[in-house]
């Protein structure tokens, strides 16, 4: 198993004024965490719509295989075919349907591409509707890539330590502003994990149960007289 480490963003960003720490589970495939909600089985094709348990769209690239942007849900971390790559920023999103999670983590792969390509100001964003968006999460440091020079590297982001906690949402969506120095954008990966919503069930105050019963014991009281 990869020793998981903990390490402080790059001097340029402290600089900038928004130092973090961040997960760094380790680099390939074998860092990410598996089963997430787009996948629970992790039985899902790595190039074919086969076997996932969400709707993917994009802005741009809407496919899997040729470096498409639903590459990022393929649950692996490479070269080739294991990115998203390479027009310049974008969004890609996972669709639950009817089911809605707070999202309590998510990790997010650098591609095998030189670092100029890994996205400077990026946002995770939630939806219920696909037409309005909230901010859960904000990446934004000029020119300073969240993995640095490493490459194929996974980062966790988590709940409670590098975002609030939101609402539960139908719809993820990863959205890239602008790059590091290069004219195109990557991505390798990107697992989202959560906690479905539940609808509360409303259960009667004490003192409605009270004054239910009392009622049906008059009406039930009005319909023995009207017999005798």
């Amino acid at each position: 198993m990869k020793k998981i480490f903990f390490v402080l963003f790059t001097a340029a960003a402290m600089l900038a004024g928004s130092a973090q720490a961040v997960t760094v589970r380790g680099w390939g495939t074998g860092a990410l965490v598996g089963h997430d909600l787009t996948d629970p089985e992790n039985d899902a094709y790595p190039n074919a719509y086969v076997n996932y348990n969400a709707v993917f769209r994009s802005s741009i690239e809407p496919y899997f295989g040729a470096e498409g942007a639903f590459n990022v849900f393929d649950n692996r971390v490479g070269a080739g075919d294991d990115k998203w790559c390479c027009d310049l920023n974008g969004w890609v999103e996972t669709d639950f349907g009817s089911k809605r999670y707070h999202l309590t983590s998510f990790t997010a792969a650098s591609a095998s591409d030189v670092p100029g390509r890994d996205a400077d100001k990026w946002q995770i964003l939630g939806s219920n509707d696909g037409l309005n968006y909230t901010v859960i999460f904000s990446y934004d440091h000029d020119g300073v890539s969240p993995w640095g020079l490493n490459r194929n590297q996974v980062n966790e982001y988590t709940a409670g330590v590098d975002y609030v906690l939101p609402a539960a949402f139908s719809i993820f969506r990863y959205q890239s502003f602008s790059v590091v120095s290069a004219g195109n954008h990557q991505l390798a990966e990107l697992e989202f994990f959560g906690k479905e919503y539940v609808e509360p069930v409303d259960v009667p105050e004490p003192g409605s149960v009270a004054l239910l019963g009392l009622g049906l014991l008059a009406v039930f009281g009005i319909a023995r007289r009207k017999r005798a």
